[in-house]
């Protein structure tokens, strides 16, 4: 009996730090939802929100790209096997460049079009939704941050990362007090973009080549 009360604490304990966890991987990658609110006006909080989310199409497409190619990147790491696995992860980097590059084509003219048909949105937009989808392509200059953190047993710092940035782009937004949605949305994708170059120095220490360097990676020929 007192085995399964102390299963139960820990099976609680577990769901708690889980919830907590998610939580706060929410807060710290979309924390720009909650200070919008504070600072635009209704119509051009709609067009930030519409282009906002129009941009997370980027992001999911390329978990599910990482969801087929992670289990052998990790039996690689496990197995010690580094030459091939830094030859792995410079072909991961392409294929991300690759299809990031393509749904930005994607998005950048096919939501406006959309975005016109369904109703009159703020001008300003095609600013928000140009800046929105830079700040999601930071794969094509840095490769597969996420994925390739949580490989090398580095995914917690990649989530302290995260909560830095966060906390340095809200305060930045309160600081400047901006009520400017291009603005803001300008301050979110340097943000991003800071948290994957950081990420990819890290793992240029373990041999992993980010982004477009993977093209010189000696097991990547072109021709």
């Amino acid at each position: 009996m007192n085995q399964l009360r102390k299963l139960s604490a820990r099976a609680s304990k577990r769901m708690q730090f889980a919830v907590v966890g998610g939580a706060g991987r929410i807060a710290t990658r979309y924390v720009d939802f909650l200070l919008i609110p504070w600072f635009l006006e209704i119509p051009v909080l709609y067009a930030y929100m519409l282009a906002r989310i129009s941009s997370l199409v980027i992001p999911l497409a390329l978990h599910v790209l990482g969801f087929r190619v992670a289990p052998q990147l990790s039996a690689l790491v496990q197995t010690g096997n580094y030459a091939r696995f830094q030859a792995a992860a410079a072909r991961v980097n392409l294929g991300y460049l690759m299809v990031c590059g393509g749904i930005v084509l994607i998005v950048l003219t096919g939501v406006p079009y959309w975005a016109a048909i369904i109703g009159s949105f703020d001008p300003i937009f095609g600013n928000i939704i140009i800046w929105a989808v830079f700040g999601q392509s930071a794969p094509i200059l840095f490769g597969a941050t996420g994925l390739l953190m949580d490989v090398v047993d580095r995914g917690a710092i990649s989530e302290l990362l995260y909560g830095l940035v966060a906390v340095l782009f809200g305060a930045s937004v309160l600081i400047s007090g901006t009520e400017s949605a291009v603005a803001i949305m300008q301050t979110f994708a340097a943000a991003q973009l800071t948290h994957a170059a950081i990420c990819a120095i890290l793992l240029a220490q373990c041999g992993v080549w980010p982004g477009l360097t993977a093209l010189f990676h000696k097991e990547i020929k072109l021709f």
